[in-house]
């Protein structure tokens, strides 16, 4: 009878000769801890899928859910035209106009005033005083200005890393609802692995090149509004650009601020002493403001007027070998429309011409076409590349009449960079000026 059969078993366990006792299967304890394992790799490996995920789409689901405000375009109110002394009003007879006010004024009051100057005393107190007003204006002033430091890493003989600086003002012309640009000369910033940004409550932030000018030397460099504090932002203010262009600035006083002596936060005050000067660069007429000021010639920063405008960007590359220390800086009229392209991130053409405008009177008695008078173009520039020579006079640019070599300029900031652009030009024959078309391909005088 088979062992195995099931009835057999159950008489057996009747007659008590079997008994059957169920054991726990024992633990796999290898088996355990390599599943324990593996879970707990795939935990680490789901946390990190997680947050890389979360790392990538999170910026694209708030741009989504919260779109940033489209940052403004940075512009300039266009500077209203002045009332200048005509040459005839100029010199009227001097004693005829004393005369005039003269007559115009009760002898009683008139004695009243002269005694009032005889007797009044200019005290140390007033001087005091005076320099004390204008303390106040640069003040304000400095709360647009920044110190611009360029930090690059470099290595020593003993191959030890160390962090190179070097450093500059420059001055906050604008801002929009992403960040502040501020214009600082190019060479502080040159070969720079980073830019920082110090501002005049002492805060630090990361800047960035917008665009450089080639021809200035310029550049325009940015920071975003939300990487510094809300204090800081309501300390910080936009520099209030004033005009160059006036005609008068001769002779009135001026605020240098900035690092005019070198040194960061130094201020000098004195007065303009020339205004008239042509900055000689190609595609542009930029005019060079001097001043009595003693500074450095590496000082940096802006002049102001007593309003505290800028009227001014500090460049002492251009002083004369017997006035280098003087300050002197590149007039602000003539920039504004440099500082908007630089900012905006718009690339400017260059064709590469030194140029003037010819008086009329002497248009007149030589017989000489109304237009752009070369007078240079740059040694392998797209006007020297396309024929353009010195002493030719170009009237027109893309069928745009050109009357001075201002004008001239103008239209062309309004070209840009790889355009083929047409000039119309009279050279001068053997006997009369020959019409000529020439087309330039023009290149870029900005770069990032």
């Amino acid at each position: 009878m088979p062992l195995n059969s099931e009835d057999n078993k159950e008489k057996l366990a009747d007659t008590g000769f079997i008994s059957e006792k169920i054991k726990q299967r024992p633990i796999n304890r290898k088996k355990l801890l390599r599943r324990t394992a593996i879970t707990f790799f795939l935990a680490i490996v789901f946390g990190i899928v997680a947050c890389f995920t979360f790392l990538f789409l999170q910026p694209v689901f708030s741009d989504k859910l919260y779109p940033e405000a489209e940052p403004e375009k940075i512009s300039f109110p266009e500077e209203t035209i002045q009332d200048e002394l005509t040459p005839e009003e100029m010199y009227v007879d001097d004693n005829a106009i004393l005369e005039n006010e003269v007559q115009n004024l009760e002898a009683s009051q008139q004695d009243k005033i002269d005694a009032a100057l005889a007797s009044y005393s200019f005290t140390a107190s007033d001087y005091g005083k005076m320099m004390s007003s204008l303390k106040a204006v640069a003040a304000d002033v400095s709360s647009s200005l920044v110190t611009v430091t360029a930090v690059s890493s470099d290595t020593n003989w003993f191959s030890e890393s160390f962090e190179s600086s070097g450093s500059a003002s420059g001055v906050i012309v604008a801002n929009n609802v992403t960040n502040y640009f501020i214009v600082t000369p190019s060479a502080a910033i040159a070969e720079a692995e980073s830019i920082r940004v110090t501002f005049c409550n002492g805060a630090v932030a990361t800047a960035e090149i917008s665009l450089s000018d080639d021809i200035t030397g310029l550049s325009v460099i940015t920071v975003r509004r939300a990487t510094l504090t809300e204090s800081t932002r309501d300390k910080v203010s936009t520099a209030t650009l004033g005009s160059s262009n006036t005609g008068t600035l001769t002779g009135i006083p001026v605020i240098a601020a900035g690092s005019p002596i070198g040194i960061q936060d130094s201020i000098s005050y004195g007065i303009i002493t020339s205004e008239k000067t042509a900055l000689a660069l190609e595609d542009s007429y930029y005019k060079l403001l001097t001043t009595d000021i003693y500074g450095s010639t590496k000082g940096t920063g802006v002049l102001t007027n007593l309003n505290g405008q800028v009227i001014g960007i500090i460049d002492m590359s251009y002083n004369t070998e017997d006035l280098q220390n003087h300050i002197c800086a590149i007039g602000i009229t003539e920039l504004k429309g440099l500082i908007e392209d630089l900012s905006n991130g718009r690339n400017r053409a260059y064709l590469g011409i030194h140029g003037a405008t010819i008086p009329a009177d002497v248009q007149e008695s030589e017989s000489i076409p109304a237009g752009a008078y070369v007078i240079q173009t740059e040694l392998g520039s797209p006007a020297m590349q396309a024929g353009i020579q010195s002493g030719d006079i170009i009237t027109s640019i893309n069928g745009q009449e050109v009357g001075t070599y201002e004008q001239l300029v103008t239209k062309l900031s309004g070209c840009s960079p790889e355009e083929t652009a047409t000039f119309s030009v009279k050279r001068q024959g053997p006997n009369d000026y020959i019409d000529l078309e020439i087309e330039a391909t023009l290149t870029s005088a900005t770069h990032n």
